[in-house]
């Protein structure tokens, strides 16, 4: 279940310069601040999933993917961070293995015991935590931890990606009109 953090214009407060021989300059100057604005919900969106989940940057970085502007028109722009809903290898996390499984830690502050369980290299060279499915030898499964967008689910969490965003989205416009105005 992906999640997608949007941010988007207010239409009546760019109305005048939206048919004017600034349009050109306004467009620059909304696409300068959304590509800002997304930035900073990335890095926000990062920040609040690691204050939760004990996990490696990178899987946190594949799950965050910055949508691309959509809307030709000026009064249809809008930007969006996309949150992948894919669970994570247990690998990712922080773990050890034990004489009775694998504790690993997928909450912040919080182990788990996954009993029977092993970490194991495969041919292919992939290294993942895996557990057999009965009691032969094979076959085995691979095991995976929560998704990087539960952490965004808990309450106020995506909104407070979307109020950074909307917030470094005006601060940048309004630093960048007056430049973009200029160059004509």
């Amino acid at each position: 279940m992906p999640v997608r953090v949007s941010v988007q214009i207010d239409r009546s407060q760019i109305a005048a310069l939206e048919n004017s021989e600034f349009k050109a300059a306004l467009k620059r100057a909304l696409r300068k601040a959304g590509a800002t604005a997304q930035r900073d919900m990335k890095s926000d969106a990062s920040r609040r999933i690691r204050a939760r989940k004990a996990l490696k940057v990178r899987y946190i970085s594949r799950a965050l993917s910055l949508g691309r502007p959509s809307g030709g028109d000026v009064s249809n722009f809008s930007w969006a961070l996309n949150v992948s809903g894919e669970r994570v290898p247990l690998i990712a996390y922080p773990l050890r293995q034990t004489k009775k499984g694998v504790s690993v830690q997928i909450n912040k502050g919080k182990r788990t015991l996954i009993k029977r369980s092993f970490v194991a290299t495969m041919k292919s060279g992939h290294k993942g935590v895996f557990q057999r499915k009965g009691k032969e030898r094979l076959p085995i499964k691979e095991l995976h931890g929560s998704r990087p967008v539960d952490a965004l689910l808990h309450k106020g969490e995506a909104d407070g990606v979307a109020q950074r965003g909307s917030s470094s989205f005006g601060a940048t416009f309004t630093r960048v009109l007056p430049l973009e105005i200029g160059k004509k």
